[in-house]
């Protein structure tokens, strides 16, 4: 969803550096690439870690949460993928599988007017073993009766394309469309 329907990453990538900033903290918006994919609490947690940082990692993500939403109106769509969702509403079964939270999944594909081109959303609230593994993607597959081997992922992601590939899908990396 993020990077992939939504030019979100942006805007979260803002919102991290502000709420790490009271810890004069600053980090490479590649660093912040790499973690993408991941729920929101884990790339906390990997934050505080390679930073040493003091901090709670569920006030630290509700801090950047607060300032995710007040830049929420600035994500753009990114159109070559929409195209295709567009295109395949109700002639292909279509699932989101999401590193982000369903308050936040649900929250931005509805004000982008995409929640209902989906059959299904898996989110980090919904898994347990998040990208690089499959599950995100197999859940989604299975809520969509749909093969792995008959699925085609588009990803931003270096952890969500592997994890799509180890599911046994097929990828599309979507950043040559957009970067």
């Amino acid at each position: 969803m993020d990077g992939t329907l939504i030019n979100s990453i942006p805007a979260h990538y803002k919102a991290w550096l502000e709420a790490c900033s009271k810890y004069g903290i600053s980090f490479s918006y590649d660093y912040f690439v790499k973690l993408t994919g991941r729920p929101v609490v884990e790339l906390s947690k990997d934050i505080i870690a390679e930073y040493k940082l003091q901090a709670d990692p569920l006030q630290l993500v509700h801090e950047k949460e607060m300032l995710v939403e007040k830049n929420l109106s600035q994500v753009q769509l990114i159109e070559p993928v929409i195209e295709v969702i567009r295109q395949y509403t109700g002639r292909l079964p279509m699932a989101v599988g999401t590193g982000a939270s369903k308050k936040m999944a649900t929250r931005l594909l509805t004000e982008t007017g995409l929640y209902n081109s989906f059959e299904c959303i898996v989110t980090s609230d919904d898994v347990q073993n998040y990208k690089p593994h499959p599950d995100t993607f197999l859940k989604a597959a299975s809520h969509i009766g749909v093969s792995p081997a008959e699925c085609l992922v588009f990803e931003d992601g270096d952890l969500g394309i592997k994890a799509a590939l180890s599911g046994g899908m097929h990828v599309i990396d979507v950043k040559p469309f957009y970067e």
